[in-house]
């Protein structure tokens, strides 16, 4: 790692405690802001994946059927990860709370912001460096998933989980090796694009064998084994239109599409109205990583450098998954942001600690950018999250819960056979009106 002050010698109050408190600052001002405004109401995908789930392994016959509804497919995904939290949370507390599955979801963001450290914790401006991450990470680009548990577990997870797998891959010993096939599992149980760590894996473990040669070759042979038993079992019983082939073809027929479609995903943390300011930002991204990837820099850890990998191949499989049923419009929704917001930070990251020289005076500048990115993110989409959380509130105030496209008395029997049960207790009605704009 680069860095302005020779080691071992002390760090002034600058480039240590001053950014650490502000981290701290940052990130327990975005979980008040979770505790004024989580409610205790399932929302959409919440009710066939939570409560619906809970429910049934409850009162399953037997551990097999159980085991069955844990490993049913929700869409095109397999969330045994998730569910298995949801399970977890529900034996500490004798019930579901979604303002405490909301909590636990976002607990992911600073746990992301501790593997920024961990990777950095060698680099004298390392606080410097992680703290712009976390006003990119901390702000409400998200706020379409920042409540909805199930779909903060899935987006927020997914990337902790294969993120760490890399971090403990690299200098890879058999402990480490262990707990990131673990990881790789739980990412590939969390979201369809969490299989992707796999083949980001055998990257990491290819160039320490055949480059830096210091690993064995039995590492890569365990992990491509383990990756073939993982897709293997993901694949077991799955009903999809969403085939390999099927999505080359449709790719091979209207290629610009499926561009646009991913370079607007890929840049859409920065705007919620225009594609073109989308796809132009995430333009500039994807040139900016090439461009990082293939300058030599002598340093053998590519972690920064393969999460980032990580996050742009997810975006290409979002692409695939969601460019066939609908417009690029809407690749600009919130609930699809974080792993562009994810990249962004990834790659400030990458750039900061390994190709800048003069880095206090441009970490000071991107922490001028950075604050003013997330305070304009609470001025900017207070309001359509104020009407999301008013619409949400306004439902369960007339007892109604609801999941496009399913019919209400479906969703309503799901939820009141789980309030019957004592697995979900309702707050009181009426819910008060939300208040995150006057």
């Amino acid at each position: 790692m680069q860095s302005e002050v020779s080691p071992g010698a002390p760090l002034p109050l600058v480039t240590t405690w001053l950014p650490a408190i502000l981290i701290l600052a940052v990130i327990g001002c975005y979980f008040s802001f979770l505790n004024q405004h989580a409610i205790n109401v399932p929302f959409a995908d919440d009710i066939f994946d939570v409560v619906k789930v809970v429910s049934d392994v409850l009162t399953a016959d037997d551990r097999d059927s159980a085991i069955r509804v844990l490993y049913a497919q929700h869409n095109d995904h397999r969330t045994i990860a998730s569910r298995l939290v949801y399970l977890g949370s529900y034996g500490v507390l004798g019930e579901l709370d979604f303002r405490v599955l909301t909590f636990l979801a976002n607990l992911a963001l600073p746990l992301l912001v501790l593997f920024f450290y961990l990777v950095l914790r060698g680099h004298t401006a390392r606080y410097l460096i992680i703290l712009p991450v976390a006003l990119i990470l901390f702000q409400l680009r998200a706020y379409g998933i920042m409540l909805w548990s199930m779909a903060a577990f899935a987006y927020f997870y997914v990337f902790l989980y294969g993120c760490y797998s890399l971090y403990f891959l690299h200098k890879v010993s058999p402990a480490r090796f262990a707990l990131a096939v673990l990881l790789a599992i739980l990412a590939t149980f969390t979201l369809a694009s969490g299989q992707l760590i796999w083949l980001l894996g055998f990257v990491s473990l290819l160039y320490q064998a055949a480059v830096r040669k210091s690993a064995s070759y039995g590492y890569l042979i365990g992990w491509s084994i383990l990756a073939f038993l993982a897709w293997q079992l993901w694949r077991i019983g799955l009903a999809t239109p969403n085939t390999p082939l099927a999505m080359v073809d449709r790719v091979l027929a209207d290629p610009g599409y499926y561009l646009l479609y991913t370079l607007t995903l890929m840049g859409n943390t920065v705007t919620e109205q225009s594609v073109a300011l989308a796809a132009g930002t995430g333009g500039v991204m994807l040139v900016t990583f090439l461009a990082l990837l293939l300058r030599p820099t002598g340093e053998n850890d590519l972690r920064l450098e393969l999460c980032c990998g990580y996050v742009v191949l997810s975006i290409i499989a979002m692409t695939m998954g969601r460019a066939p049923y609908s417009t690029v419009e809407y690749a600009l929704s919130s609930r699809y942001s974080f792993p562009s917001t994810l990249l962004l930070a990834g790659l400030w990251a990458l750039l900061a600690s390994k190709h800048l020289k003069r880095q206090t005076a441009t970490c000071a500048v991107a922490i001028l950018v950075g604050c003013l990115y997330s305070l304009d993110s609470y001025r900017h989409y207070a309001a359509p999250l104020q009407h999301h959380l008013e619409k949400r509130v306004d439902n369960f105030n007339r007892g109604r819960y609801w999941s496009w496209p399913r019919p209400i008395g479906e969703t309503n029997a799901i939820v009141n056979e789980a309030i019957s049960q004592g697995i979900y207790t309702p707050p009181d009605r009426p819910l008060s009106r939300p208040t995150v704009t006057p």
